[in-house]
This record gives structure tokens, sequence and C-alpha cells, in this order.
């Protein structure tokens, strides 16, 4: 899905929506904190739209005013989205406290910090979490929306194929995991999925986890020895979910693709860039950093911590020898993170 907005005069919104579907009749939804307003169909005109195949008729252009919206200009609060995804469009600049910058939080746990995303709406204009959920064309728009200079974003995105936006007014952040912390958030969720469907998860991820929710459906997680035994045995695409699922993240360019040792100086090159790297084993720090960064006060903004019994399985994996072998890589980058922001902090105090 391609969109962007081309001006927005108070009185005139202007923009466009290229739906994915061929021969889709793209609708915007309009909106504001009262709930919906209404629902414009695209009826504008782009040439160049049919010219590259992107569309059957071209009429992907939207054109807002008092007609269609009544009481456009005085709408201060307005939002524009897609009205068959709800993928944000636009939305007007905050009245106050708007924070002008570029920041993409990426998102290292497989359960998502929920709460730090939603609280961010109160200070960006543009804001879009989880933004694995809609594929790497729409992914790549939202990076290009030009107009605006209040950007937050967050997701599990494969860091290799966007770190050029960090040379182009974008600014990384991340909270790092433990690796074994991770795969026993994983493999909790996968059992989880055997069950019921995690409104955390979008259509793609649970394709890609398909083989491994039916593998571990009828796992025992109070039960080492089954843990032990069951990544034992588990098949090629199974073992590629838990294999260290950051060290892939942050340095191949397909989340399938297995990690070799290289990639794990790549993964520590890229993280290098990043303004703010947090490890949860300290969240105060990563909180007053990332609070330093955007200026704002962190101490009513929660950050995820360790859940008991979560934990309690992690502990049980350190003592597994298949467990580490699933983990090699993201240990090393894990202790060499670690480390470094050790060493960041020694040097500030």
């Amino acid at each position: 899905m391609l969109f962007n907005i081309q001006r927005d005069s108070g009185d005139l919104v202007e923009g466009y929506l290229i739906p994915d579907g061929f021969s889709d009749v793209p609708v915007v939804l309009v909106s504001d904190d009262e709930g919906r307003i209404a629902e414009v169909e695209c009826d504008q005109l782009h040439s160049a739209v049919v010219a590259s195949g992107r569309h059957k008729t071209g009429l992907v252009g939207f054109k807002l005013t008092d007609g269609n919206v009544p009481g456009l200009k005085s709408r201060s609060k307005l939002f524009l989205q897609d009205a068959k995804s709800g993928l944000l469009i636009y939305r007007r600049p905050l009245p106050s406290g708007q924070i002008n910058r570029k920041v993409v939080r990426i998102e290292t746990q497989l359960v998502p910090h929920v709460a730090l995303d939603r609280e961010m709406k109160h200070h960006f204009q543009y804001v879009l979490p989880s933004i694995e959920r809609y594929g790497h064309e729409t992914t790549l728009q939202v990076f290009l929306l030009d107009k605006l200079q209040s950007i937050y974003l967050s997701g599990r995105l494969q860091v290799r194929n966007h770190q050029d936006f960090f040379d182009k007014g974008f600014v990384g952040v991340a909270l790092l995991t433990d690796p074994y912390y991770e795969m026993a958030i994983r493999l909790a969720t996968l059992k989880l999925c055997s069950t019921t469907k995690p409104t955390f998860l979008g259509e793609r991820d649970l394709m890609s986890l398909s083989p491994a929710i039916a593998y571990f459906s009828t796992i025992d997680l109070q039960n080492t020895d089954t843990i032990e035994k069951a990544l034992k045995k588990a098949p090629a695409r199974v073992r590629t979910v838990l294999m260290s699922p950051t060290t892939r993240q942050f340095a191949c360019a397909d989340a399938e693709q297995p990690a070799t040792r290289r990639d794990i100086a790549a993964a520590m090159d890229i993280i290098s860039r990043f303004e703010v790297i947090g490890h949860i084993n300290d969240t105060l720090s990563f909180a007053s950093s990332l609070g330093e960064l955007l200026n704002i006060d962190m101490d009513r903004i929660p950050i995820l911590q360790r859940n008991g019994a979560i934990n309690r399985i992690a502990v049980e994996l350190q003592t597994l020898a298949v467990a580490e072998s699933y983990l090699e890589d993201d240990l090393i980058l894990d202790y060499y993170v670690r480390k470094a922001i050790d060493d960041a902090a020694a040097k500030k105090s």
C-alpha cells in the first residue's frame, strides 16, 4: 500500500491512497477523538499510477473539503485511515507538546512494549506501532512520509533493510532482551497460539510461526526434560523460530535467514548507529536515556519488565546445552552489547 499527504491548508486536505488490490476502490476513513466523521472514496485521477500498472483506474487521490467533511478547518484532531485495513495515513499536528523528531524503535521481543507505544501517541503527530504487520512496501512508504517531521514507528523490523534511513533523519531506539528470556517468551507464545490468537501477532506472523505452533502445542513448559527433548528433535523450520532471533533481526535481510558468526559483527555495527540502546536488565537507564533524547518525563511511562512466570522458564533454559546451542550468536551479541552499555555508563559517571 502506498499513501501520502500532499497538502493540508486547513480547509483543504489532499493526498493519495494506492491500495494493495489492483482493482480495489480506496476509501479514506475520516475521524477525530469523538469517532467516525465520514468515509470518502478516492475519486481523483492519478494517470501515472495507471501507466505504472499499480492500479486499474488510477482513481486513488482524495480531496477533503467542508463539503465531504463538515467543519474540516476547525477539526484540529483529525485522523485519516485506510478504511479497509485501519492503517493510519495522516494525523493533524498536535496542538501542543509535539516532538518534532523521527524515531524508529526496534522491537526485539515477540511480545511488544504496547504501553510505551501507546504513550508515544501523546507526543508524536504520526505514530505506527507493530509496523511489521503491514509488509515491506507499506513499511517503506511510512519511512518516506516527507511532509511530516514528527514520526514514531516501532516494530520487529529487519533492521538491515532500513538502516539507510538513519542517514535520512531517523534516529534508532532499542531495548534489547535477554536471549534466554526471549526464548522463554517465544515458547510460551507458541503454546498460547495453539489455543488462541494473541492480539499482538499479525497474520504474517501466524503464518511464519505455524509449524512451530503445531510442534510445541502440547509441550509442558513446567517440565524442563520435556522442553529439552522437544528442542533436540525440532525440525529445521521450527528451530528457525528460536535460533538467535536478535542477531538475525539486526543483521539479516530475511527473518528466516540463518545467522552466521560474521553476522554478530554486522549486528554490532548497526546497533552502534542507534541513539539509545538499553537492556532489559536495566530498564531505568533505558527510560532515562529515552527521556533525555525526547525531552519528556519518563516517570509516568511504563517500560515492560520481566514476567515472573516467563523468567522461571528462562532460568531453566539456562541449564540446557541445547538451548545454548540455539542461542550462541545472540549470547555473544548480548555480552558485547551489555559490555558496551556498561563502558558508556562508566565514562559518564
